[in-house]
């Protein structure tokens, strides 16, 4: 019998907007993706194409760096409004067995059924994963973006030994309830009665352990973990969780605040900080994700603040200690990577205060370029890493052409910042129409390995966006059908 659950901000609207027009395909993320019940097209064997597409999706998924990711069975991904909502008759129980029996490693995800505008439709939830997955086929593949990449060589080597390093926020620690902050329990009680369903049930009367019980903060035997004390501990007075330093046009220090709160109160307040000094066009979602990415990913063992460094053209946030294991600081958009705090990034993500999306490097630069800046720059060292964010003025013409792209080709083409990077390259100059892009620039600017490289761009070809010039075999332009949009 599948559990009642209730249904994922991410997964709630991105049903209404295909309700209203949207396509599935269009919505599909790092952490999303729509499957059609083959019962509902001519398929000589349903089943058997079901038991490829949900192993090959969910493994995908598990090997990803997003962490939870949800497969929606039973809409029609490339059919808008309505008619998308065709539902599915399978049973979840059965399909969370036949993904758990066909993956190697054994996968468990959870499966259960909603009735959304009177399609019955089946949301399985993939956890982050604990292994390096495949299926029958025994290929590794990653999610990026809204595609599924192969994963090989040292990639997959790092992928391993990272899923191989325990969680050092998932330990017990001596927590009792007075050492909890109770403004901070409330809200965190606040957010799972009004998510309703299964957290509602769960958080119960408000009781710290039936919080953290629904926040999976807690152990096996009922200990709290460090990442309770990290969200929920008492602030500590001689020890600030963030520092914020503003400094004006001139240079001079305006404003030196510290925040003390716990990590659930203390995000949301650095972000109201920054936003109150921010007189700039940044694009909000790149100030938040670095902000995030510094609290989520920190060294939680170093007594450390974050400190964020505005000013009227810049935003830098350093965070204490280096890369988390298995992150590059030359693979920060395409290295597989497991958050250093994985039970601290879930529980913020069950609040709702961080995204169910894609790594947060990616998110930065896709939110700069999309807006028409330059990408983050990042420095690390071996105690810190320190991502700067520059105002400036933002190249319009850029935008203006992401969008007529987007009309063209759908919005799911441009999600990910491997792709941008490549467009932002053949439309930066004058010449958008016999600039051509090489295997090995792809490769550097997307930060990953030329045969990752060569799959995306190959994609991108296959969906007219680009074209392989003749010339040579790992050399691309802009497709006739994408210059015929951008530049008329």
């Amino acid at each position: 019998m599948s559990r009642k659950r209730a249904l994922p901000n991410v997964v709630a609207d991105a049903l209404e907007r295909i309700w209203e027009g949207a396509t599935a395909d269009d919505l599909e993320s790092a952490v999303l993706d729509f499957k059609e019940d083959p019962a509902h097209t001519p398929t000589r064997n349903a089943t058997a194409k079901v038991v490829d597409m949900l192993v090959k999706t969910a493994t995908c998924f598990a090997n990803g760096s997003a962490g939870r990711a949800f497969i929606v069975f039973g809409i029609a991904d490339r059919t808008p409004g309505p008619d998308a909502f065709n539902g599915t008759e399978r049973d979840p129980a059965d399909i969370a067995h036949t993904i758990f029996a066909n993956a190697r490693p054994h996968l468990t995800v959870d499966a259960w059924t909603a009735e959304i505008h009177d399609a019955r439709l089946v949301i399985i939830r993939v956890a982050a994963g604990m292994a390096v997955y495949t299926g029958f086929d025994e290929v590794v593949k990653h999610r990026v973006g809204d595609a599924c990449l192969p994963l090989d060589g040292e990639e997959r080597v790092a992928l391993g030994r990272v899923r191989h390093n325990p969680d050092p926020t998932a330990r017990p620690v001596a927590l009792p309830a007075s050492a909890l902050d109770p403004h901070g329990l409330s809200v965190a009680c606040g957010v799972l009665q009004e998510r309703g369903g299964w957290f509602a049930e769960a958080v119960g009367d408000g009781s710290p352990e039936s919080v953290l019980h629904a926040l999976d903060l807690l152990t096996t035997d009922g200990s709290p973990t460090l990442a309770a004390r990290i969200l929920f501990g008492r602030p500590d007075t001689e020890r600030p969780v963030a520092r914020h330093l503003f400094r004006d046009s001139g240079g001079d220090m305006v404003a030196e605040t510290e925040i003390h709160d716990p990590l659930i109160l203390a995000a949301p307040a650095l972000q109201r900080l920054v936003r109150s000094h921010a007189d700039t066009v940044m694009p909000v979602p790149a100030q938040a994700e670095a902000l995030n990415n510094a609290l989520l990913h920190r060294d939680w063992s170093r007594p450390d603040p974050v400190v964020v460094y505005q000013s009227t053209d810049m935003l830098r946030v350093s965070s204490p200690g280096g890369l988390a294991p298995g992150v590059a600081a030359e693979r920060l958009l395409s290295g597989p990577s497991q958050p250093r705090n994985p039970s601290v990034v879930n529980a913020m993500q069950i609040l709702g205060l961080v995204e169910w999306s894609s790594r947060g490097f990616d998110r930065m630069w896709v939110s700069m370029l999309a807006s028409g800046f330059e990408p983050p720059t990042v420095d690390v060292r071996a105690d810190s890493v320190d991502v700067v964010l520059f105002d400036g003025v933002a190249d319009r013409g850029f935008v203006a052409a992401l969008s007529a792209i987007r009309e063209e080709f759908g919005r799911g083409i441009t999600r990910d910042a491997a792709t941008l990077v490549v467009l932002r390259y053949l439309l930066g100059g004058s010449d958008a129409g016999t600039a051509v892009i090489t295997l090995a620039r792809a490769a550097s600017l997307q930060q990953s390995t030329e045969a990752d490289a060569r799959t995306l761009m190959t994609w991108l070809a296959q969906r007219e966006l680009l074209h392989r010039t003749s010339k040579r075999r790992d050399e691309w332009r802009l497709s006739d059908r994408t210059l015929a949009v951008v530049v008329g």
